[in-house]
């Protein structure tokens, strides 16, 4: 019999080699066909619930500074430039091309702030994960549906002195975001445990399922934990009647969800709790674990629970 152990490693572990997690890519869609096959191994039978979406296809998107071409990524919900981009010069105050920088929660609001302002013809975002490692840790785009502002370039953490230096030298640069969007498809996994009095109220348990890279350490131990409370529920068949749902277009403002509930309109208000399985369960890096309730008693049973297992 496979340990609880063997099979979270099992399941990170293939999650992680499915490649880039994004909503409606391949690997999206074939990673929900895997994920639904998981369920099955539950014994329960697994529902895929697909939507569509106009995905964003990222073309060449860099900046050119003094000699150099550093590659970035589009915003996803912001605008997008021809092949030839934007010409002018970059700074981070006054230029037409600004230069956005700061620690995560800082830049965000100056980005916002700037897109809005109406004053720029385009934004370099220089991109800065919680935590310590480099990298480039893309925004999500919660006005997918609705984009606005200029073209914004996101870049990787590790360009950011070197940016900045540009900026006060007020460096002319080309800055080039380009992307199209294309008719696609996205599918939620969704999966139904029946109670003994299906007259009560049902709980809900879900977990976002993709994202904009691998993704392993944001979204394995979620999608993990949602296996392992499906196979404790299906063993020990609970009071009331216990939904599953597994969303893709968390990145891009929650389409997912936002199919789910449409195709279940009173759920969101019927449900006696939903459990929400969020970002970076189980990270062995910079773990931050964080509980959340919508209410002091749900928080009370939340954490007397969680105590006698810690």
């Amino acid at each position: 019999m496979t340990s609880i152990d063997d099979r979270i490693s099992r399941h990170i572990r293939e999650y992680d080699g499915q490649g880039w997690h994004r909503t409606g890519t391949t690997v999206d869609l074939e990673s929900a066909h895997w994920l639904a096959g998981l369920v099955e191994e539950v014994g329960v039978e697994p529902v895929l619930e697909s939507f569509t979406l106009d995905r964003v296809v990222p073309g060449e998107s860099y900046i050119e500074v003094s000699g150099r071409r550093i590659e970035g990524l589009p915003l996803f919900d912001g605008g997008f430039t021809g092949a030839e981009g934007v010409h002018g010069q970059m700074g981070r105050h006054d230029a037409k091309i600004m230069l956005v920088e700061g620690s995560p929660i800082l830049a965000a609001e100056a980005l916002d702030d700037a897109r809005r302002s109406g004053n720029y013809r385009a934004l370099v975002f220089v991109t800065n994960s919680i935590g310590s490692v480099p990298g480039l840790a893309p925004r999500n785009a919660p006005d997918f549906t609705e984009p606005f502002g200029p073209p914004v370039l996101q870049v990787n953490g590790v360009e950011h002195d070197s940016l900045v230096e540009q900026a006060d030298a007020g460096a002319s640069v080309r800055v080039v975001v380009q992307a199209e969007r294309r008719p696609g498809e996205a599918v939620n996994v969704a999966a139904e445990i029946q109670g003994q009095d299906r007259d009560l109220p049902p709980l809900v348990v879900m977990t976002p399922r993709s994202g904009w890279w691998e993704i392993a350490a944001e979204r394995g131990g979620g999608i993990a934990c949602w296996l392992e409370v499906m196979r404790v529920m299906q063993i020990q068949r609970p009071t009331r009647d216990v939904r599953f749902v597994a969303t893709s277009g968390h990145e891009l403002g929650h389409l997912g969800l936002k199919a789910y509930l449409n195709n279940n309109p009173n759920l969101a208000t019927d449900a006696l709790v939903w459990m929400h399985l969020g970002a970076s369960i189980g990270a062995s890096v910079d773990a931050t674990p964080n509980l959340y309730t919508s209410d002091e008693g749900l928080e009370r049973r939340a954490v007397h629970y969680l105590k006698s297992e810690v």
